[in-house]
């Protein structure tokens, strides 16, 4: 009934699709398929599914018995049916809460006891999956995620799930601080710190087969304001030239990122940083990777990020993020003397509360800035 069939991607990943294919005589064929990183994941989704068939043969119907769906299943359908609106990060918080054991919970029957059982499961880190434990305010977004596909459930397949009763637990579990809402992070970059890793990333683009200008890269994130998954997003048929600005597609938003674009300022540093990464030589070794060459950085945001935390390590800069960059662009721009309303049109903050950090701040005696970073890069 079911088959695997494997496709090379142009960076030369290798994708498996897993397809089931079902002919009746006088109804409609059945086809269902989906796509996964490994041959194992998609052989226990195709037997796992095929079972469900089985069991349930009115899924060929294009209806089915939701009543008793384990949350793992009910993840798999809310990610079918809305999973292209969110970000890679709710959806990977959500795989990852497939592998645990509340993911086998039928979910008109999770109870607080179960929730409590997995926060504490989760603070003390799970050998199983080798996960180290993880902070009250990453666990408060876990368990939210868990909420949005039982209230989906509630609502569009007319599950009678207890919400009252999530509410209830996690309320209980914030009162107790188990859980809480995540703290505003102040970390920036010193002077030194970005002179090191400048200098740091220079000396390892001079290496012919090193494709990631990351001297380059993480100016253009302070100059720009840009978050590490939206550098990598950007099309260079979005940026606008004469009127300087940039848009930015599907921008990270709790309401849903699908189809929420906006375009921000770009202002003479952030331009001079989109000349030198347009530079033929380094475009050529960045479309060595294989990537859309539709893309202004046609690399993998997660190397970004692996590339920035091991020069960190290397370096001797303690508690230090690629979104750090975000923050220090922010700063700097209130420094500056730019309003918050002026800020945002560079930043795409959405709200002026995450920016009210910034327009209080004490402009610093010293920080490097756009003519003293050039030298630093080759570019006197």
């Amino acid at each position: 009934m079911g088959t695997i069939s494997q496709r090379k991607l142009a960076d030369g990943t290798i994708r498996f699709r897993a397809e089931i294919r079902i002919s009746r005589k006088g109804l409609a064929n059945f086809k269902e398929s989906k796509t996964f990183n490994s041959m194992r994941l998609a052989q226990k989704w195709l037997a796992m599914r095929e079972e469900e068939i089985e069991e349930n043969p009115e899924i060929l119907l294009g209806r089915s018995d939701v009543t008793n769906i384990t949350l793992a299943n009910a993840i798999e359908k809310y990610l079918d049916e809305v999973g292209n609106e969110y970000g890679r990060t709710k959806t990977y918080c959500l795989r990852l809460i497939q592998k645990f054991p509340i993911a086998q919970y039928i979910i008109t029957k999770i109870r607080p006891a179960d929730i409590s059982e997995h926060v504490a499961l989760r603070k003390g880190g799970y050998a199983k999956l080798d996960l180290k434990p993880i902070a009250t305010s990453t666990l408060q977004h876990e368990l939210l995620h868990i909420r949005g596909v039982l209230s989906h459930a509630s609502v569009m397949w007319d599950v009678n799930v207890d919400l009252a009763g999530f509410d209830k637990a996690t309320a209980q579990l914030r009162k107790t601080r188990q859980i809480s809402s995540s703290g505003k992070r102040d970390r920036l970059p010193t002077t030194a710190e970005l002179k090191k890793l400048t200098e740091y990333f220079y000396r390892k683009w001079q290496k012919p087969v090193y494709s990631y200008p990351m001297h380059l890269i993480m100016w253009f994130a302070i100059f720009s304001c840009r978050r590490e998954s939206e550098i990598t997003e950007m099309l260079l048929a979005d940026y606008d030239e004469d009127n300087e600005v940039w848009k930015v597609r599907d921008l990270k938003n709790p309401n849903g990122s699908k189809g929420n674009h906006k375009e921000f300022n770009v202002l003479e540093p952030c331009r001079k940083m989109i000349e030198l990464i347009q530079v033929k030589s380094v475009r050529k070794r960045m479309l060595n990777r294989g990537y859309d060459k539709d893309l202004f950085i046609p690399l993998s945001p997660k190397t970004i990020g692996s590339e920035f935390r091991n020069a960190c390590k290397i370096l001797g800069i303690d508690d230090l993020r690629f979104h750090d960059l975000r923050h220090e662009g922010c700063t700097r721009l209130a420094e500056e003397g730019f309003t918050i309303p002026q800020i945002q049109q560079v930043s795409l903050h959405d709200s002026w509360g995450s920016l009210e950090r910034y327009v209080s701040v004490k402009k610093r005696k010293k920080t490097i800035e756009l003519d003293e970073v050039l030298p630093l890069i080759g570019e006197e």
